[in-house]
C-alpha cells in the first residue's frame, strides 16, 4: 500500500488538519493517509497535552473517516523522535508498504534542521502543502520534493490553545467530539 504520514503534536487536532487529511486520501494513489502523532517535535518546544489525550482526541477525531488511520509508534519510540528513524522503523514493521510525507511549507523551510533529511528526501515523496505567507525561495529544490494543490485552513493549534485559556469559544474550529473531550477533561 501507499501509505502518507501526515505528522503532528496535533495539539489538539482541528478541522483543518482533518480537511487536510482527507483532501490529500482523496489523491488516487494514496492508499491511506496515517495521522502519526508525535510526541514532541525536537525543534519546538510547547506545553502539551499528554500523549494519552491527545491520542484519544485523534481517534474522536478520525472515527469512521475512510482511508484515515492513527499511527502512534513514536510514542514507543526513543526520545526525542526523528522522522528518519520513525520511518525506518515503519520500513521494518511494514515492508509491503510505500511510505511518503506530508509536511507544510513551513517545515520545507527547516527540512535541512531534520536528523538525516537528505536520506528521507533520496527514500521517500515529500507532499507540501501550501501555508500562508511563506518565502517560497527558502525551498529546498528535489526532484522527490512535490506540491500539492489543497486549500489553506487559517487555523492552528496554537490560536486554539490561547482562544482556550482566554475562554473563547473554538468549537467551529474542531470535531464536536473532540470539543466535547477538550471541554470535559479541562484540557489546556
Amino acid at each position: 500500500m501507499n501509505i502518507v504520514l501526515f505528522g503532528g503534536s496535533f495539539n489538539p487536532i482541528h478541522n483543518g488538519h482533518l480537511a487536510l487529511a482527507k483532501h490529500f486520501a482523496q489523491k488516487s494513489n494514496i492508499d491511506e493517509v496515517w495521522l502519526l502523532l508525535s510526541p514532541q517535535n525536537p525543534l519546538k518546544q510547547l506545553k502539551m497535552a499528554s500523549d494519552r489525550h491527545r491520542l484519544e482526541m485523534l481517534q474522536l477525531a478520525t472515527e469512521n473517516i475512510p482511508k484515515l488511520k492513527i499511527c502512534d509508534i513514536e510514542l514507543s519510540l526513543p526520545k526525542p523522535n526523528y522522522t528518519y528513524e520513525t520511518l525506518q522503523a515503519l520500513k521494518k514493521m511494514y515492508p509491503q508498504h510505500t511510505f511518503s510525507l506530508l509536511i507544510g511549507e513551513d517545515n520545507l523551510v527547516v527540512f535541512n534542521k531534520w536528523k538525516n533529511y537528505e536520506r528521507i528526501l533520496n527514500e521517500h515523496q515529500i507532499y507540501v502543502y501550501p501555508r500562508q505567507n511563506e518565502d517560497k525561495k527558502s525551498f529546498i529544490q528535489h526532484r522527490n520534493i512535490n506540491f500539492i494543490s489543497a486549500p489553506l485552513f487559517p487555523i492552528s493549534s496554537t490560536e486554539i490553545r490561547e482562544k482556550i485559556a482566554k475562554k473563547e469559544d473554538v468549537e467551529h474550529f474542531l470535531p464536536a467530539k473532540v470539543h466535547e473531550f477538550i471541554s470535559s477533561h479541562k484540557i489546556y
